[in-house]
């Protein structure tokens, strides 16, 4: 694979785009490229472009709690600019090379997800550069912003496709005081989903419910040695306050006794679990991983109908109170097929109010573009605004799955 092109400044990046827009030729754009497996293919011959060279701190006011950054900036480096003054930009997504730009465009979220919200929550304005190479603004550099529509929030999860973020502004807030997880080990992935949604349905406000299956709880034992690794996991992250973290600690002892074993972790094995939950996507990008949502509620019904998948499953992980699973299957040599089977999955998905898509595909799986990328319903508006504001397919053709 050709090295992409790089451009160094805003102004370097308008003249590709304008001599792309004047050939009517297509641009792919990427920050870490920890994310080319995500999302439907370009077409063959598309040229990519690398904003990684687009990484500054524009502004940081740790008084007002809001930074500006270019979407080249890694997030992990972000995160150690804003430690140094106790703050951080609450998302935790997957692989530790991303980018901003990279987590805007495919809107990606962690295990905290379920107390922060995501990155588009966190999104306060964003300068974009169009298909014809003309920048634009939306949105400022404080929280209490009513000028103007929220353009800029159409750019998160667009996957690049409506225009290239170049800047963006976000709140950030300050870092726990305090954190703990309660683990829980349970014969099957069933038995854990139960329990968290047991602990979403009481007064207690944990900032992550996870369960994971045995494949998947083997790898995060191999990262964090206090896990069996030998049975299904439950994950019960808290954060806020020394007082906070003791209610919890207390309350939650009631769910530890259905389970084979229990755990409390503190300090900075918290942190290694972050991190072992961050890096365990990256296991995944040799499979094909389906998304599937649904009401919380549902959503063990619904995993407990998707059985022909159980021969090549190679992991399972449910966000319980958020009513989403993401199950990774080895990618067979016939992908058809296993695209024939997944939009039966997806009639059995919408039927319980949901959906079942494909997230992630090997970037050299052949017949990619048979994959259900999207779930079976209208889309007209993404389709609309992409022929209104790129009718030649410029910016990252092919790529919109919102």
């Amino acid at each position: 694979m050709p090295a992409p092109m790089a451009p160094a400044s805003e102004a370097e990046l308008v003249t590709l785009i304008r001599a792309a827009a004047e050939a009517k030729r297509g641009l792919v754009t990427e920050g870490g490229g920890t994310k080319r497996h995500l999302g439907p293919s370009a077409p063959a011959g598309t040229e990519r472009v690398s904003l990684r060279a687009l990484n500054r701190v524009v502004a940081y006011e740790p008084g007002d709690m809001v930074v500006c950054v270019e979407a080249g900036i890694r997030l992990a480096d972000l995160q150690q600019v804003l430690a140094v003054h106790r703050q951080w930009l609450p998302v935790d997504p997957p692989f530790a090379a991303s980018t901003l730009g990279g987590v805007l465009a495919t809107h990606s979220s962690g295990p905290r997800r379920l107390a922060y919200g995501t990155i588009k929550d966190m999104l306060l304005g964003a300068r974009v550069v169009g298909a014809a190479g003309q920048a634009s603004k939306s949105g400022g550099r404080v929280v209490k912003n009513v000028s103007g529509y929220d353009l800029h929030k159409l750019q998160v999860g667009a996957f690049g496709s409506l225009g290239v973020i170049v800047e963006a502004n976000f709140r950030v807030t300050a870092l726990p005081e305090a954190s703990a997880i309660l683990w829980l080990a349970t014969p099957s992935l069933a038995g854990c989903h139960e329990t968290l949604l047991d602990v979403a349905s009481s007064s207690l406000r944990p900032c992550a419910l996870e369960a994971f299956d045995l494949s998947s709880s083997h790898a995060l034992a191999e990262a964090v040695a206090d896990f069996p690794s030998g049975a299904s996991l439950a994950l019960i992250g808290i954060e806020g306050s020394h007082p906070i973290v003791a209610r919890h600690r207390r309350d939650l002892a009631v769910f530890r006794t259905g389970a084979q074993a229990s755990g409390w972790l503190e300090g900075p094995a918290v942190e290694r679990v972050w991190g072992a939950l961050r890096d365990l996507p990256a296991r995944h990008t040799s499979d094909i991983t389906l998304r599937v949502a649904a009401r919380p509620h549902d959503l063990p019904r619904l995993l407990g109908e998707l059985q022909p998948l159980r021969a090549r499953l190679t992991g399972t992980a449910v966000q319980a109170a958020l009513g989403i699973a993401r199950i990774s299957v080895a990618a067979p040599d016939d992908v058809p097929a296993l695209a024939a089977e997944l939009s039966k999955w997806q009639s059995l998905a919408k039927a319980s109010a949901g959906y079942a898509v494909v997230e992630s595909a090997p970037v050299d799986c052949a017949d990619r573009a048979c994959l259900a990328w999207t779930a079976p319903v209208d889309h007209s508006l993404g389709a609309r605004l992409k022929q209104r504001w790129d009718p030649d397919q410029i910016l990252n053709p092919g790529k919109m799955v919102c």
